[in-house]
């Protein structure tokens, strides 16, 4: 992802990587002392001049990204925290998918910026969910990444959070995820304290700290 060899990743202080990607938003990776930003090439000298100042310790905190890029009408998602793992929890429940217009029908009762975190709207991924009476109250989603779709994504209707619905689906997804691609990623704002529980359950790894910035294109 950040073009880079193996023994170079973890240099300390702040590294830019530049795609020809107009899709592409910025992504922002601390582990340790290293923060890694994955921009595409045509904010260059935006995110240039951001990080000629920028400290490590203030890389993942999103005013300055929102106050250098707020003409593109940022979305910042996180600071998350990041988990890996590639074990398999045992899924109590089916494998049950959602048709996408149920998922939007869920998330008309919840706070926008809890469904963007989530990512159970974005293109391109693979969604599984849970029912109550016939109405889905829970979904998570494997968003693509690098080697297949390993990303877990997780949305409960409030008025069924704490009765383990969460989990049931989170598990689906993540067991989905390590058959298929040997691996998973967990990543939860640093403030969702039940999201945080769910990976240490499933006993995931921590693996740095992030943040995304998505921006018009």
């Amino acid at each position: 992802m950040f073009r880079v060899d193996q023994e170079a990743l973890r240099a300390p202080g702040v590294h830019a990587t530049f795609v020809d990607d107009p899709s592409a938003g910025i992504y922002v990776l601390r582990i340790g002392d290293t923060v890694r930003v994955r921009a595409r090439v045509t904010l260059r000298a935006r995110v240039d001049s951001l990080l000629r100042d920028l400290r490590v310790d203030d890389a993942l905190d999103p005013a300055p990204w929102g106050s250098a890029l707020q003409d593109l009408d940022p979305v910042i998602l996180g600071p998350a925290a990041h988990f890996v793992s590639g074990s398999v929890p045992v899924a109590s429940v089916e494998e049950a998918r959602p048709t996408l217009a149920d998922v939007r029908r869920m998330a008309e009762r919840i706070p926008a910026a809890e469904v963007e975190e989530s990512g159970v709207l974005e293109e391109d991924v693979e969604r599984f969910g849970s029912w109550s009476d016939g109405t889905l109250v829970a979904v998570s989603a494997l968003s693509p990444w690098v080697g297949g779709h390993t990303d877990v994504g997780l949305l409960v209707a409030p008025a069924f959070r704490g009765r383990g619905l969460g989990a049931q689906v989170a598990a689906v997804a993540v067991g989905v995820a390590t058959r298929r691609a040997g691996i998973v990623r967990w990543r939860c704002r640093e403030d969702n304290a039940a999201s945080l529980r769910l990976a240490s359950r499933f006993g995931l790894t921590p693996y740095g700290r992030n943040l995304g910035v998505r921006v018009a294109l």
